[in-house]
């Protein structure tokens, strides 16, 4: 086959396959009917949506449609971007049609997702397994599901793949403008999740490693300059308002809610996904971060073994489960009345194809994210692969093991799923060449 008409099989694959990406979200936000959507941390958005578009003060303050002019107070307990994005739409109380907006938007947002993963995988996959892995990102349930409700899942999904694609894009000879604009894409992924806020140190690293301490520490510095201009003026607003540069009570949270050995207090299955509202002592644990790493070192003296194998084992399998422990169960989050995962065959079998294909996918690529630091992966492929298969190495390991330290809900790895499909091929795609290969040198001799 030509190169011409490789490339043209290529392009008409890649439009099915967006095509599908496409219908299946439309498909779902139109069909999928939550019960109660603003509630919880939808609640929380909104609220923050509404205040600042009709109020003009970024406050998660309980909307009072009795007393509309009513003053609120600032705060700055969720970081701004996703209630920016909200407030695109906001233009009163919520109804159908504003909510069938978000979603129908969060639903292209999604699809175009996947086009930008299917570039982003090119650069360590060879183009049949990058199609694969765009195919396997396409129909992934929970990135499809993620939709429907008013979280930050897709627009966190959509700015880490293209923050990824930017910063994995630079050669030999490393760009400052697209490690500029990476930096400024990683800035707003890391308000609208701050769990990524520290993912640049890591980067520090893999950019010296591949450069030089000259060029390596440039393209950091560039890198950085655009992550600091976006949460700049975040945090002076911070220190200007509220006279601190942060709320702590996020972290202090992610500690807390994450100590409970199987997301239950003293084995009780109602506590279940809730062990915090179970324990009498919780409000004086989550006083502070010292409170919580305090409560952590004292049930790690009680009950080493059980918290031990919690932090190490537990956690990181917990972390890339199928069921969502916070919610519904299965993909969903808030309870759903209607889905076409209930009787629509395509997503019946999308489903549970997915399913079968979870727990190998996850190994996968775990493995694979280890395996790409040995020196023989770097006589198997071309230095730009490796480059961007250890970027995605870092990825993933950089979240596997924060949430290891924190709460590992299923929930927060489903924007990292296109990574994890990605590197989980990585691996075939070797196996495959080198069968290739010992048969070509058979069929020779």
């Amino acid at each position: 086959m030509s190169l011409v008409n490789r490339y043209q099989l290529s392009l008409i694959v890649l439009l099915v396959i967006s095509s599908l990406a496409l219908y299946l979200r439309l498909e779902s936000v139109t069909e999928t009917q939550v019960i109660n959507p603003i509630r919880a941390d939808a609640r929380e958005y909104f609220n923050y949506a509404y205040n600042l578009r009709i109020k003009h003060v970024y406050s998660a303050a309980e909307i009072n449609p009795d007393q509309p002019s009513a003053k609120v107070k600032p705060d700055s307990t969720r970081p701004p971007v996703y209630p920016l994005f909200l407030s695109l739409f906001v233009n009163g109380l919520p109804d159908r049609p504003m909510l069938g907006k978000i979603l129908l938007s969060q639903a292209i947002l999604s699809a175009l997702t996947v086009a930008i993963a299917f570039i982003f995988f090119r650069g360590f996959l060879y183009e049949p397994w990058a199609l694969f892995a765009c195919f396997l990102t396409a129909i992934g349930p929970h990135l499809i599901v993620a939709n429907s409700y008013l979280l930050t899942e897709t627009l966190f999904c959509f700015l880490l793949v293209l923050f990824a694609w930017l910063a994995s894009s630079v050669q030999e000879m490393p760009s400052p403008k697209i490690l500029f604009v990476s930096g400024i894409t990683l800035g707003l992924a890391t308000l609208v999740r701050s769990s990524v806020q520290y993912f640049p140190l890591t980067m520090v690293f893999l950019l010296l490693f591949q450069f030089g301490w000259r060029r390596g520490s440039r393209s950091f510095m560039m890198l950085l300059f655009g992550f600091l201009l976006v949460l700049a003026p975040w945090l002076v607003r911070n220190l200007v308002v509220l006279h601190r540069p942060a709320d702590r009570t996020l972290m202090i949270n992610f500690l807390h809610h994450g100590m409970y050995p199987n997301f239950t207090y003293d084995h009780e299955p109602k506590s279940y996904g809730f062990p915090y509202r179970f324990d009498p002592r919780s409000a004086k644990i989550g006083e502070d971060v010292t409170s919580v790493l305090h409560e952590i070192a004292e049930r790690f003296q009680r009950k080493p073994f059980d918290h031990f194998v919690w932090f190490f084992i537990g956690k990181p399998i917990a972390f890339w489960s199928w069921n969502i422990v916070q919610g519904m169960g299965d993909v969903f989050i808030y309870p759903v009345a209607a889905s076409p995962y209930f009787d629509n065959k395509l997503f019946k079998l999308t489903h549970n194809f997915m399913y079968f294909l979870h727990w190998p996918l996850v190994c996968l690529g775990l493995l694979s994210s280890l395996l790409v630091w040995i020196p023989f992966f770097e006589r198997e492929f071309s230095r730009q692969a490796v480059f961007v298969a250890r970027f995605t190495s870092l990825l993933l390991l950089y979240f596997t093991i924060l949430h290891m330290i924190g709460a590992p809900f299923p929930r927060y790895s489903v924007p990292l799923r296109p990574f994890l499909y990605g590197m989980a091929l990585l691996p075939l795609q070797l196996s495959a060449t080198k069968i290739k290969s010992l048969l070509i040198l058979v069929h020779r001799s």
